[in-house]
């Protein structure tokens, strides 16, 4: 007979081979779960890339939908794109069993290759000074000339630098309506009422867009603001250099910037837009001010010396008017990007514009007087600009699409 410690000892034995071998079978389960579950977010990453190659894809903006993308119910993508302000904004969300994977991006047109479009209003352009053009150009038929300006010449060898020069028409080429409803919408709604301001609000592109109604008159001063968020206002707001923006957009017949401010976002004005000094507004960010039937006699948007800009500065209106719209732009003012003016384009010295600069007539002032159609010590220079810069859907939708920015 087996002594009673060796059956005890037999039993201990058996205990913890029974425990390595359910801790070995747990531990291949939770290895196995894990392997899954990459294989499962690996695939949703794929599906991810796919709705945003879709996406890019699509000339037009299409409706929220929902798409089975191997017909085997299995892999589905919630598809969502609308407009931001002037730029297309997607939303994705992939999705397998209970695993989810999202992204959001602003979607932009890939730029023409223009940088001077002048409208033809029977004026030749005169330039003056150490004025440099460079890029492709669309001018009057009467063409372009050097001039002899504040006591200097023309200094340069060539009048269009790496370009060639074409006939421009009596009109500039027409903006997307579809856009303009857009935001022409808030700008002319009345009697908002007012909203409560959180100093400090973040809001995903993946939630629903968050409208804040700010009365008669605001001031927005040490606030933090990201994501989106639309503010509005029936008066006048007031943006100190001590506000945060991000991504946000603003709507009011009358915005003020004040000397200082640095963000990024899209500001719509109706009536004027007055930036002060050393401003600096990171891509992408807009500038506009456009007509409507509460809009002083000229809409004006006007930025101060020294600013920086990089992204896109417009005005408009849909028929021209006797006071066209005008756009000014301080002395040393850089902009990276586009500047569409729909009426008068306004410049001191120093102006640069590394990108495409569009308008009907140019006014340039100096300490002197104010010349019609002459540009004095400016420079506009298309090949200066970003390869990565990205239009908005405004100015076409046949462009090609890309991936302006991603968004939480």
């Amino acid at each position: 007979m087996l002594k009673a410690g060796a059956l005890y000892f037999s039993i201990v034995i058996a205990f913890f081979i029974a425990v390595i071998s359910a801790s070995l079978i747990m531990l291949v389960a939770h290895y196995r779960n894990s392997y899954l579950k990459d294989v499962r977010y690996q695939r949703l990453v794929n599906n991810i890339n796919s709705g945003v190659t879709l996406a890019l894809s699509q000339a037009q903006p299409s409706e929220a939908q929902t798409l089975d993308l191997y017909g085997k119910e299995t892999d589905s993508l919630d598809a969502k794109q609308s407009f931001w302000g002037i730029y297309e904004v997607v939303q994705l969300q992939a999705y397998i069993q209970q695993d989810t994977v999202k992204k959001a991006f602003l979607m932009g047109k890939q730029p023409d290759s223009v940088t001077l479009y002048l409208s033809d209003e029977d004026r030749p352009l005169s330039i003056s000074g150490n004025t440099r053009i460079t890029g492709d150009v669309a001018l009057p038929k009467s063409g372009l000339r050097q001039a002899y300006a504040e006591g200097k010449p023309y200094t340069g060898e060539k009048l269009i630098f790496n370009g060639e020069i074409k006939n421009s028409n009596r009109e500039l080429p027409a903006m997307e309506q579809q856009v303009l409803a857009k935001i022409m919408a808030p700008l002319q709604s009345k009697d908002l009422g007012k909203s409560e301001l959180v100093n400090n609000l973040k809001v995903s592109f993946h939630q629903k867009e968050k409208q804040i109604y700010l009365g008669k008159v605001a001031r927005l001063e040490n606030v933090n603001l990201q994501g989106r968020i639309i503010l509005v206002s029936d008066s006048i707001i007031t943006i100190s250099s001590t506000a945060v923006l991000a991504d946000v957009q603003v709507y009011a017949p009358v915005i003020r910037v004040e000397n200082g401010f640095k963000g990024h976002c899209q500001l719509f004005a109706s009536d004027s837009l007055l930036v002060g000094n050393k401003v600096n507004f990171s891509y992408p960010s807009v500038l506009a001010v456009l007509r409507t039937e509460r809009s002083g006699d000229q809409p004006k948007l006007v930025i101060g010396e020294e600013g920086n800009m990089e992204g896109l500065i417009f005005s408009y209106e849909k028929k021209r008017s006797p006071q066209q719209t005008l756009v000014s732009l301080g002395k040393n003012t850089k902009v990276k990007g586009e500047v569409i003016c729909s009426g008068l384009l306004k410049l001191e010295k120093e102006v640069q514009i590394k990108g495409k600069v569009a308008c009907n007539r140019f006014i340039m002032k100096t300490t002197q007087t104010l010349y019609e159609n002459f540009l004095i010590d400016v420079t506009f220079n298309h090949k200066a600009r970003s390869k990565y810069y990205l239009s908005a859907a405004l100015f076409g939708q046949k462009r090609a699409n890309e991936v302006m920015k991603w968004l939480n």
